[in-house]
């Protein structure tokens, strides 16, 4: 990982050619000097908290996004050993592979459900998309009063703002793989 003024620097001339702004259009839009912004992408300074905030204003950008790694490395994640979060008396095991990303506005997990395992989600809020895919078993799920059994390699999309049940009726492990997505806040 880079140091994050390397991090900021990248991020910030990537952002302004996939704009196609110049230097002093950044300048322009952000109160950040020309001379400041050059220096900054090159790397050569530590841009302040405030610089960085006044650069994400007037991009109109998150804060964050000038700061994280670059989208283009590669993340390889493996499943932890213990699980990030259990319900159903530890027979649904959560395990967050990718948290919340406000780019891309999605997570995504996987979640084990032992065997008779259930599981009940409160509606998430207007607008939130669940996709699930069934990478082993067979997996029932309930959404509303509507009942649907998937096999492995089999997928859902359905809208997360009302009640649904993950529900495993056999006698083995099902795994599936959930992506969340979240509408533009």
């Amino acid at each position: 990982m880079d140091a994050i003024h390397i991090r900021i620097g990248q991020n910030l001339q990537r952002l302004r050619k996939q704009r196609q702004l110049s230097l002093g259009k950044v300048a322009d839009l952000t109160g950040v000097s020309k001379g400041m912004l050059h220096q900054i992408e090159r790397g050569d300074t530590q841009p302040t908290v405030t610089t960085v905030w006044k650069i994400a204003t007037g991009l109109n950008i998150s804060f964050s996004s000038l700061i994280k790694d670059d989208d283009s490395t590669i993340s390889i994640v493996n499943r932890k050993k213990e699980p990030d979060i259990t319900e159903d008396n530890g027979n649904c095991l959560v395990y967050v592979l990718f948290p919340f990303n406000p780019q891309t506005q999605i997570e995504i997990f996987t979640i084990v459900l032992k065997p008779k395992a259930s599981y009940v989600s409160t509606p998430h809020n207007e607008g939130v998309l669940e996709y699930i895919t069934v990478v082993s078993g067979e997996f029932k799920i309930m959404v509303k009063d509507d009942a649907y059994t998937l096999h492995a390699g089999d997928a859902i999309r359905f809208a997360g703002n009302v009640l649904h049940q993950y529900i495993n009726d056999t006698n083995e492990d099902v795994v599936i793989q959930v992506v969340m997505h979240y509408p533009d806040s």
